[in-house]
């Protein structure tokens, strides 16, 4: 499904993830971010989620993983963010690491603040976009630093050994996805 070389369409990513959330109906997930975590929420059926709504906050994915692990001690916990969003709160898997609470990051990597470019494209075209790009980070290795675990995935056969071993490590753990820059799905209701 991805058209670039080294990069997964999100789509792609949440098909693997889907058999990890289904696996225990007491998954909570935590859906954190612009187009990224949009793919989630509409593709990952699960009872126990908490997003970060319309108002355009963003960043607070990580301590809800922590608040999440403290309340439900057994159940997988999952957070689904972007790029951009980690940026906000990264320090956070040094106290989870510190707390000794798990959680797996699904981070979205696209180098991008794409859901503001995906305003800037749409409102003023695509040749007045400007100030969105970040650089690749290997967010992975941050958390390793930090104590956590990293995984670094270009290709989605190799995703769900990733998840398999972030799961397994019994750490904090985040999984940076080199994901393609892409709208967030639009879902059309019959009128």
């Amino acid at each position: 499904m991805s058209k670039t070389h080294g990069r997964l369409h999100p789509a792609e990513v949440f098909r693997v993830l889907r058999p990890f959330i289904e696996r225990d109906p007491n998954t909570i997930l935590i859906c954190d971010g612009g187009e990224y975590a949009q793919w989630a929420q509409s593709m990952l059926p699960v009872r126990r989620r908490l997003i970060n709504g319309v108002a355009g906050a963003i960043g607070s994915s990580l301590s809800f993983a922590l608040a999440a692990r403290l309340s439900d001690t057994r159940a997988p916990v999952f957070a689904v963010l972007g790029d951009g969003t980690i940026g906000f709160h990264i320090s956070e898997f040094e106290t989870a690491v510190r707390r000794s609470l798990p959680f797996v990051a699904i981070l979205g990597n696209d180098a991008r603040w794409n859901a503001e470019s995906e305003i800037q494209r749409r409102d003023y075209g695509a040749n007045r976009m400007h100030g969105c790009e970040l650089l690749p980070v290997r967010y992975d290795q941050v958390v390793t630093a930090l104590g956590g675990h990293g995984e670094y995935i270009e290709r989605a056969a190799d995703l769900p050994a990733a998840i398999e071993r972030a799961l397994a490590s019994g750490k904090p753990a985040c999984v940076n996805v080199m994901i393609e820059s892409t709208a967030a799905p639009a879902l059309r209701l019959p009128l």
